[in-house]
């Protein structure tokens, strides 16, 4: 069924149903189990479990074979693996693989091993030999490719040694049975294994088969995810700014077949991307709301709550008081998904370190780490933003904090991790790794260095269009002339990242900073903010210019001391 309005289709499905005589299933077997299975899919995507749950028990009751009710079973699973019940729905679809002669439990090997297992069964395969593969017809062998690929999205969240396990299985009976439309999810998932251990480019190659592939096996019902997954390690080569608006094309395809899941999932990635990215802040909440609400209608918990924690970080960095809507099924998620605590505490220690706060930034980051290692087998953009403000982080902790050399150690692991994709893209990474050697430098007491750095660091991110990292920059920077007694140097600086953070829509940032220089070192800042009812609001001090309310009323600003006007007036000049 290739639709997009599936409310409407459940509907005319759902008169079907009514219309059927009393004993359907014994009259008009194979009519029912059509009418019931395409009713099904329809629930799922409308995120309507109720009716979802009433068909699936009624399958249950009167499908004849194991296998007519398979479909049902598949969409049962899909459900339970995006709310609270992820391991159930883990479970269940692996005992279904069982029974289907699918084993995936008792396999001890590493991830790493499996991939090389995999990498060494397809060296004997050209790309040709792939794609001119013929394709599966064994009904009972593609739905359990379904199941197989539905099993990757869930354990990669919550059981990532074992994910590898599921993607060699897929690409196995792929090549053995011929390609099915999941077949194209096996190869996107091994390219991002693959990057992830180090091999960008063997990675974005086998992505890069993976997009060819959907156009070999008959169907494109697997593009959102191949879309998904695959822009993620595209990310890497190419610059981030692009390469996040193939979500939307990501998002649309999966919504043309009905999978509401990897639409979320391209929905996810474009919200935290564009984030990352430096778009306007204002306009990445509105994606984030739209998002939100997306998966408030189809019941996906999980990936809602991913986005309200991205939503709360630009709610904060904007300056409101407005806070996500937070459902009670999110904090059982949080409690049980590796994942969904990532986001959560990489998020809280994030905004802690932007608005500078000591306590706040060691707490979250050390809770951070200690649920990184079990979660996604995937190689995201995530990973390399997360990895440039741990780094950042690190540093500033090892300046701050008695056990230093851990924190250097960190921070160094992070700077080494930047460098290497930078060779990949120095479009994305260049300006991070700069950043993360100017850091280093500083906490090194090798200040030579340290300015060279930060100007590069600076110029670069300028040159690539990541406005949110150079006022990060600037700022980074200024804390550090400030250090060395450069007041002057340090408020030029400040100067500038508070213009950045401002033209990024970081309307609180600018308030705390301009604060804190003015508690500092006296201010030239203009701090200029938009209240919640879109009043813009100024302050100044020692500009001579007046202040705004938000009632509209002007005071007067109040004068610093000479010198510092005078320097005032020459850096804003400038």
């Amino acid at each position: 069924m290739e639709m997009s309005d599936f409310v409407a289709a459940y509907f005319y499905f759902d008169n079907g149903i009514s219309f059927l005589r009393k004993k359907h299933w014994e009259e008009y077997y194979a009519l029912s189990l059509e009418l019931f299975d395409l009713a099904a899919k329809c629930a799922l995507t409308n995120g309507d479990t109720v009716s979802l749950q009433l068909l699936y028990e009624q399958v249950l009751t009167y499908g004849r074979t194991f296998e007519d009710k398979l479909n049902v079973m598949y969409f049962s699973t899909c459900a339970l693996a995006f709310s609270s019940r992820l391991p159930e729905s883990i479970e269940k679809g692996l005992d279904i693989l069982s029974k289907l002669g699918i084993e995936l439990r008792g396999d001890e090997s590493s991830m790493e091993a499996c991939v090389q297992e995999t990498k060494s069964l397809l060296s004997g395969y050209t790309d040709n030999d792939i794609l001119n593969t013929r394709r599966m017809t064994d009904p009972t062998m593609i739905i359990a490719m379904k199941f197989l690929g539905k099993m990757e999205l869930g354990m990669t969240q919550i059981m990532p040694k074992s994910v590898a396990r599921v993607t060699q299985r897929i690409i196995q009976l792929s090549l053995v049975h011929g390609m099915s439309p999941v077949s194209p999810i096996g190869f996107v998932h091994l390219g991002s294994y693959i990057a992830k251990f180090g091999d960008i480019s063997g990675g974005y190659h086998y992505v890069k088969l993976a997009r060819s592939l959907l156009d070999k096996v008959g169907s494109r019902e697997s593009a959102g995810e191949v879309i998904c997954i695959g822009t993620q390690v595209v990310a890497y080569v190419e610059p981030v700014q692009a390469a996040l608006e193939y979500h939307d094309d990501g998002y649309a395809a999966a919504m043309a077949y009905g999978d509401v899941i990897q639409a979320a999932v391209n929905n996810v990635f474009f919200c935290m991307s564009s984030f990352w990215a430096g778009v306007n802040l204002q306009t990445t909440q509105e994606k984030c709301t739209k998002a939100i609400k997306f998966m408030e209608d189809k019941k996906l918990v999980i990936f809602m709550t991913k986005v309200q924690y991205i939503q709360h970080s630009v709610f904060k960095l904007i300056g409101t008081d407005e806070e996500p809507k937070f459902v009670s099924e999110g904090q059982n998620i949080l409690a049980t998904n590796n994942s969904v605590k990532t986001v959560y505490f990489y998020q809280k220690a994030y905004i802690n370190f932007t608005f500078r706060s000591y306590e706040g930034t060691k707490e979250n980051i050390g809770k951070y780490l200690a649920c990184i290692g079990n979660t996604w087998a995937n190689l995201f953009i995530n990973h390399a933003f997360h990895a440039f403000y741990i780094g950042l982080i690190s540093f500033w902790l090892a300046r701050k904090s008695g056990d230093g050399n851990q924190w250097i150690e960190r921070g160094k692991l992070s700077k080494l991790a930047l460098k290497k994709w930078a060779e990949s893209s120095s479009w994305t990474f260049e300006n991070k790794w700069y950043l993360l050697e100017a850091e280093e430098s500083f906490c090194n007491n090798n200040y030579d260095a340290a300015k060279t750095y930060y100007d590069k660091a600076i110029s670069s991110a300028k040159d690539h269009k990541f406005i949110n990292e150079e006022a990060l920059a600037c700022e980074l920077a200024a804390y550090f002339y400030l250090e060395l007694g450069q007041k002057d140097k340090a408020l030029e600086l400040f100067l500038l990242a508070h213009e950045k953070y401002h033209e990024w829509g970081a309307f609180g940032k600018c308030t705390s900073l301009y604060e804190f220089v003015s508690s500092s070192i006296g201010t030239g800042l203009t701090d200029t903010n938009t209240d919640i009812r879109g009043q813009e609001t100024a302050s100044s001090i020692g500009t001579g210019l007046t202040n705004t309310d938000i009632m509209g009323q002007e005071t007067a600003a109040p004068n610093l001391e000479d010198d510092i006007l005078s320097f005032l007036d020459d850096a804003l000049q400038r």
